[in-house]
């Protein structure tokens, strides 16, 4: 009982109890579902050579000069505040493209089969991440995050992703019992997200995640919220 927060499992459980439970026999007519289901989470090589939006997304990231990117990062490479590794460059894009994109068919559908419920985009922001001369801090560190109950989050890679530019880990199942705080009781080895631009990879981040330290360079991601219609943390 120790190893488990009551609180985190007494809402998980009342939620899930109330809540009309998917159909889980249709779950192989949703590409993302098995594996969310299964797992926790999804990688979807060339997402974005299909998919016209994801696609006018990364045109309009290549047109941002690389000294302006450069720049921010050497600007924030010293802040030692929380996310001091990360700035928020959202504004550079085209914010009704951003929404069209979230609300793609693909994304609404594959999440209402997950959820067993409508889901809702809670936020879209597109992230730079850079070294930073501290210690591994806040989303750097293995957590789950309490946005909802019924969670997932999108990641298009606007970059390509290595092991020296902070690619994300996410623990495999750990998804399932999101009241467990002892990663060890977990006996999985983090899967690494290394990308190339274009992929996309998601997770129920009610699961143990992190994104990695960066050792060089920078990475960039548009990230997705999906939650219900009443998320624990509410809207922006």
């Amino acid at each position: 009982m120790f190893n488990i927060n009551l609180k985190r499992f007494l809402i998980y459980n009342s939620r899930k109890l109330f809540t009309k439970k998917p159909n889980y026999v249709n779950d192989s007519k949703f590409e993302f579902v098995n594996s969310l289901r299964k797992n926790g989470f999804y990688k979807k090589k060339e997402f974005s050579k299909n998919n016209i939006l994801a696609n006018e997304i990364i045109t309009q990231f290549e047109k941002i000069p690389n000294i302006e990117l450069q720049n921010i990062c050497k600007e924030n490479k010293n802040n030692f505040e929380r996310y001091g590794y990360r700035s928020i460059i959202t504004n550079l894009f085209d914010e009704k493209l951003l929404y069209e994109y979230a609300n793609q068919r693909i994304f609404i559908e594959n999440f209402e089969q997950y959820f067993g419920l409508k889901p809702k985009v809670r936020l879209i922001s597109v992230w730079i991440d850079y070294p930073t001369g501290n210690k591994e801090i806040d989303s750097q560190i293995f957590h789950r995050d309490y946005d909802d109950v019924f969670l997932t989050k999108t990641f298009l890679c606007l970059t390509n992703i290595n092991y020296d530019n902070g690619p994300f880990q996410f623990i495999p199942k750990s998804h399932i019992a999101p009241w467990d705080k002892q990663l060890d009781t977990l006996h999985n080895n983090p899967t690494f997200m290394t990308a190339e631009k274009g992929d996309l990879y998601m997770a129920d981040t009610n699961g143990f995640h992190r994104g990695t330290k960066l050792k060089k360079n920078f990475r960039c991601l548009l990230n997705v919220h999906y939650v219900s219609e009443r998320p624990m943390t509410g809207f922006p």
